[in-house]
């Protein structure tokens, strides 16, 4: 037996001259130190030290004198105790962990002020600021994306390496940043990536969030702002800002890929749904639409599905004020 061989229990915690010992004395049966030196090619010290360290895990135990040899402890018996003790350890880590984020729960509620808001100085550091809020992110990135840009205006490649670990990204670009070629190629390709993008006009702060844990909010909304933003961490403020997305959002249209590797806007809808539109807001039952248009009521439901998917609304009510909104009655 000689070392160099792949190791089968080193997850067990026995090194490379360990096993060697041990995989010996399992295999030719008990041994003296001469002899399983012999065995191993290992040197007479590596032999003891492996012995006594097998000895203290559970791996062997020695017969009595005058002719002491090692016998191996049989390897499921061996094993099982190890995996036992390590478990052990582990729900010793998890209860520790428990304790830890009980402790910082607890100090989150009652950081003071200069704790739960940074203030970020200079261009690096602003751009800094949101690798962190993307690395902070386990479940998705909500970002309102507005010139003058704070970071480069080309690729995001660690959002493409976060979407493909699966983290989602939603992002509102006001009209204005999809003025420049540049930066809509990059767009493209984020949507193309997974994406939910959408466009609002005038949005009303840029913005990134990361979960419930982080955001980074400019301090002016000038050609300065990439110079200087705040780091918002779990408070009133951050659930606020989230609040703000979520309305800016839900009010935002949707954004994808045409065929031509073009960004199309869901900006507008048919005559013929701005008709249905119209009756329902009028008042007029499912049934009533449906005889009005010449078409079944499963039709008339289905595509009402589809505008309030469209517009994000949650209710009929809703869909009659975004369809207003948006200029389509």
């Amino acid at each position: 037996m000689r070392q160099g061989r792949t190791i089968v229990l080193g997850p067990a915690g026995l090194s490379a001259a360990e096993e060697t010992a041990y995989l010996a004395l399992v295999r030719q049966g008990g041994a003296t130190l001469t002899q399983l030196t012999a065995r191993t090619g290992l040197s007479p010290a590596q032999v003891r030290r492996a012995v006594l360290s097998l000895h203290r895990k559970g791996f062997v135990h020695h017969t009595p004198a005058p002719e002491e040899r090692v016998v191996p402890v049989p390897p499921e018996l061996a094993v099982e105790q190890q995996v036992r003790r390590r478990q052990e350890e582990l729900e010793g880590v998890r209860a520790a962990a428990h304790r830890l984020a009980q402790e910082a729960r607890s100090r989150a509620s009652n950081r003071r002020t200069e704790e739960l808001i940074e203030i970020v100085s200079g261009r690096a550091a602003v751009a800094q600021a949101f690798d962190r809020l993307q690395r902070t992110a386990r479940q998705q990135m909500r970002v309102l994306v507005a010139p003058p840009y704070a970071v480069p205006k080309d690729v995001n490649r660690q959002q493409l390496e976060r979407q493909a670990a699966g983290i989602t990204y939603r992002a509102v670009y006001d009209v204005d940043a999809l003025t420049d070629p540049g930066f809509v190629a990059s767009v493209v390709v984020h949507v193309q990536e997974g994406e939910h993008a959408r466009l609002a006009h005038g949005l009303p702060t840029k913005l990134a969030v990361a979960d419930r844990e982080l955001a980074l909010l400019p301090l002016a909304w000038t050609q300065a702002a990439h110079d200087a933003a705040l780091l918002v961490h779990p408070c009133g403020l951050l659930d606020a800002l989230i609040a703000l997305f979520e309305t800016v959002w839900n009010q935002a249209t949707p954004l994808s890929v045409a065929d031509s590797a073009d960004l199309a806007a869901a900006t507008a809808v048919s005559a013929a749904d701005r008709h249905l539109l119209s009756l329902l807001v009028a008042g007029l039952t499912d049934e009533a639409v449906s005889a009005r248009l010449g078409v079944s009521r499963r039709t008339v439901v289905r595509r009402v599905q589809h505008l309030m998917e469209l517009t994000n609304s949650r209710s009929r009510l809703q869909l009659g004020w975004q369809a207003r909104d948006r200029g389509w009655l």
